[in-house]
């Protein structure tokens, strides 16, 4: 059956004694990192504050990991080559045993320093009384009576987080706190052998797990890594793993985040240890029986029988047989019984009994020899066997000594072993977290190197047909937004133009579509609506100077109006007047014309065109101008029906209010009128059939 496994979830490197511990308990061990320790981003406070030692009454570490960055940082401050030098008269405090082991290996213990710790965790003799490492513990051992701390400065070291517990009680006591971070603590990231370890451990065939939690945050940092990185029933599956917990606020965190089977522990890596290996002896299934080694058996020699002494003959005589007396003898052993029961009772009378009674003396004094004789033997053979077993037990001593010294040795070098391959682990975890971001970069690279070899890989076909697309494309823009045939026209021919270069048959569809929409262009009339939007422009520069009937200035004559057409000869020169002129009627043209520049007579249709104010008839002018630019402006949209009328509009006032005999005025009419006689409504051909065709070949 495998054995049970314990997920550590201490901070990189802070966990060997516990993990050597654990191993040599039988327990597999997991390292899963759920806490990153590293220095503070800014050491400047705790600098200045170390540099101000003399100044605080009571210096508090809240972990070894502060007492660790703290004497450091002291020692740059000191600026000396060794350890740092703590001030002997300035009191520590420390939260546990961890801390307590940390300032000793940095010389800081009794008796040159006072170190203020819980009951306990100096290694007291009452230390089971109190297995309690915290700030309530601390608070505990220190000097809180009335005044103790008034007017006194404290320095808390720490990490970045945590609770002020401590600080708020020294406050209340009237101590001023200065708690300045040593370290910082950051959410680490596990690497992917981690997380795979980790969904094997939550498979229903898996052995069983525990998980170590050795803080408050850890907790949260599971649940947050969980719910990141593990699927929602495996999330749930790891809610029900085995949970280990040496404080009661953490055990309180981690039933809060749903994790239902939480198991206290005492405090310390003593006491996390030994939860370890309860949970660990009720998981680990039944033991194997061990082999059954029989006890040596004392082997016994046989014990050499003397001979019993010859009867007399007339002994021998009398009984009639010697023999059964002789087999008695010889078949003494610790089991038989006294010779003498055996021996068969003398028959005969009393003649006989009163013959054979110095024999019966004879043989009770061999019987009284032979017992003499077995227990010599017996002695003999309990002191032999006595003395084999003492020399067996001897050797099977020396033997397991040897063995016991064998198997140390061994002990000692997988040690060292499984000490090297945790150090290699965690090399090859660095590296294979560094191989993981430069995998995940490298696929970024071959992302994009495929994304340049699948645009390096189009051919000379995929690129003309997107230039031809580009110039298809345009030609329909210009055609949409400005009307400008001309453009679109040259855009379809140089498309024309290359598919004819490239020659290819698939081409042929697309180049009888463009033909086609080449041939409809070119017959669309052509319009110049640049040339009517210059005429209106000037027939608007115009506007201000054209004479209002309304107006007072003298109109502008009509060349050819006033004056007489000049004689001339049969040669075509001017001739003087004829001389015989009647000087009344010379006389009389004169009178008219003179008349005629001082009175006008004129005829005026609309007779509110003479009523016509100053104002009124600069509110007119920017009447006309007005509709001239809206008419402009239809006309450059192509908005025939808006331009056409604006345009009548003009064309109305200028003609009501203005006097048309002006040549000005007739002017800008004439402008007006060739400016409508440009605007020809024109129907504009679309690239529908092209794009079309366009769209079929990239199909294919």
């Amino acid at each position: 059956m495998p054995r049970p496994t314990v997920v550590v979830t201490r901070p990189a490197g802070q966990s060997r004694q516990l993990t050597e511990a654990l191993h040599a308990a039988g327990l597999d061990v997991l390292g899963f990192p759920l806490l990153a320790i590293g220095p503070a981003a800014d050491d400047t406070p705790l600098r200045t504050a170390l540099a101000h030692l003399a100044d605080y009454a009571l210096v508090v570490f809240v972990s070894p990991n502060a007492v660790s960055f703290a004497l450091d940082a002291l020692a740059q401050v000191q600026n000396t080559a060794g350890p740092a030098q703590w001030p002997s008269d300035v009191p520590v405090a420390v939260v546990g045993p961890s801390s307590v082991a940390a300032l000793a290996e940095r010389g800081i213990a009794a008796p040159t320093h006072r170190v203020i710790a819980p009951a306990g965790a100096q290694g007291e003799a009452d230390a089971a009384d109190a297995p309690r490492f915290d700030s309530e513990a601390l608070w505990a051992e220190l000097d809180t009576t009335p005044g103790a701390f008034a007017g006194r400065s404290v320095l808390i070291i720490r990490g970045n987080g945590g609770r002020d517990w401590l600080g708020d009680r020294l406050r209340e006591a009237g101590a001023t706190v200065d708690a300045v971070e040593a370290y910082s603590r950051t959410l680490p990231e596990p690497t992917g052998m981690q997380w795979q370890a980790v969904r094997d451990s939550l498979k229903p065939d898996a052995p069983p797990y525990a998980w170590l939690l050795t803080s408050s945050e850890a907790v949260r940092n599971l649940d947050a890594l969980a719910r990141l990185h593990l699927s929602p029933q495996q999330h749930e599956r790891l809610k029900q793993v085995q949970c280990i917990a040496p404080h009661a606020r953490i055990a309180a965190q981690a039933q809060a985040l749903g994790f239902s089977h939480v198991m206290p522990a005492a405090p310390g890596d003593a006491g996390l240890l030994a939860a370890c290996t309860q949970w660990g002896n009720a998981h680990a299934g039944p033991a194997a029986p061990e082999p059954v080694v029989p006890a040596p058996v004392p082997v016994v020699p046989p014990v050499p029988v003397a001979p019993a002494p010859a009867p007399a003959p007339a002994a021998t005589e009398s009984t009639g047989s010697t023999g059964p007396t002789t087999t008695k003898v010889e078949r003494v052993t610790p089991e038989t019984t006294s010779p003498s029961s055996s021996q068969a009772a003398p028959s005969g009378g009393g003649t006989s009994f009163t013959t054979h009674a110095p024999a019966g003396h004879a043989s009770a004094r061999r019987g009284m020899a032979a017992w003499w004789v077995v227990a010599v033997v017996l002695v003999l053979a309990i002191a032999g066997g006595f003395f084999w077993l003492q020399m067996r037990v001897e050797h099977l001593t020396q033997e397991l000594a040897r063995r016991q010294q064998s198997n140390d040795a061994l002990v000692q070098e997988t040690r060292v072993l499984s000490k090297n391959a945790q150090d290699t682990v965690k090399e090859l975890q660095a590296k294979v977290g560094a191989l993981d971001g430069q995998v995940v970069e490298a696929r970024d690279k071959q992302a994009a190197l495929e994304q340049v070899y699948q645009d390096l890989m189009r051919n000379r076909d995929d690129w003309e047909i997107a230039e031809i697309q580009q110039l298809l494309t345009n030609a329909g823009q210009q055609l949409q937004l400005t009307g400008n045939i001309q453009v679109a026209l040259s855009a379809l021919q140089s498309a024309d133009a290359r598919l004819a270069r490239a020659d290819k048959p698939q081409y042929n569809q697309l180049r009888r579509a463009i033909a086609r929409d080449i041939a409809r262009m070119k017959a669309v009339p052509d319009t110049d609506l640049t040339g009517a939007a210059i005429k209106l422009d000037e027939s608007i520069n115009q506007i201000d100077a054209l004479p209002l009937l309304s107006g007072e200035r003298m109109l502008d004559r009509v060349p050819g109006e006033t004056d007489k057409p000049a004689r001339t000869d049969a040669r075509g020169a001017a001739s003087a007047p004829a001389a015989t002129g009647n000087f009344l009627s010379r006389t009389w043209d004169y009178v008219l014309s003179e008349l005629g520049q001082v009175i006008r007579v004129r005829k005026v249709d609309d007779t509110n065109a003479l009523l016509l104010s100053g104002d009124q008839g600069w509110f007119l002018r920017e009447n006309v101008k007005l509709r001239l630019l809206n008419a402009r402006l239809a006309l450059l949209s192509r908005n025939e029906p808006v331009f056409r009328n604006d345009l009548a509009a003009a064309q109305a006032m200028i003609g009501r209010y203005f006097d048309t005999r002006s040549r000005r005025v007739q002017g800008v009419l004439t402008l007006l009128k060739q400016s409508q006689a440009s605007a020809v409504s024109v129907s504009l051909p679309t690239m529908a059939e092209s794009l079309g065709a366009l769209r079929a070949l990239k199909k294919e």
